[in-house]
């Protein structure tokens, strides 16, 4: 489970500061990275022992004026080591967002993060879909300046979006139920 985290989280964190507006004022890229890989482990996902076999293509952009984009696909296959039951989680879409806004009064930093497309569907291996988050949803997450300790989070949803009005609890709900 910690790998798969690791692999989710190291995408979401090069997508956590992505941006559309660089491509559209004509900014040149200052860094650009591009990757493609697979991987198959064993591990656990909410308790459960599973196979994992995982796709991933990253394209991300850091812009001159400190804007960012990121499009990106994943796809891991989730494999009941014991009963043989598979779950396919996906996603694919951009990730968006413009550079940091500082308040040096209020002493804080807020990232704007705005994921379009797909940010996470949940379907059984050959059959039907079982959660979906579609369209775009914003997170607003605010920090303090000067030490980095997460202050607050807003998230503004446009589409439908379950797993976040959920807060975020189905997910092991779904997977747990599909996988036993």
């Amino acid at each position: 489970m910690r790998r798969i985290f690791l692999v989710l989280a190291a995408v979401f964190v090069t997508a956590a500061f992505a941006v559309a507006p660089g491509t559209a004022l004509g900014a040149k890229p200052i860094a650009q990275f591009h990757d493609h890989f697979t991987d198959s482990f064993s591990d656990e996902i909410c308790g459960i022992p599973v196979d994992v076999d995982i796709v991933v293509t990253d394209n991300f952009f850091l812009y001159e004026d400190f804007t960012f984009k990121d499009t990106s696909s994943f796809m891991a296959t989730f494999t009941n080591a014991v009963n043989g039951k598979s779950v396919v989680v996906s996603n694919a879409g951009q990730i968006s967002g413009p550079p940091p806004i500082v308040d040096e009064e209020a002493g804080t930093i807020t990232f704007l993060t705005s994921f379009k497309g797909l940010p996470e569907k949940i379907q059984t291996a050959n059959g039907p879909v079982l959660l979906r988050d579609a369209g775009i949803i914003t997170f607003a997450d605010t920090f303090d300046l000067e030490t980095g300790d997460f202050i607050s989070s807003e998230i503004i949803v446009k589409g439908p979006h379950p797993e976040a009005d959920s807060d975020f609890t189905l997910f092991c709900e779904v997977i747990s139920e599909a996988l036993t």
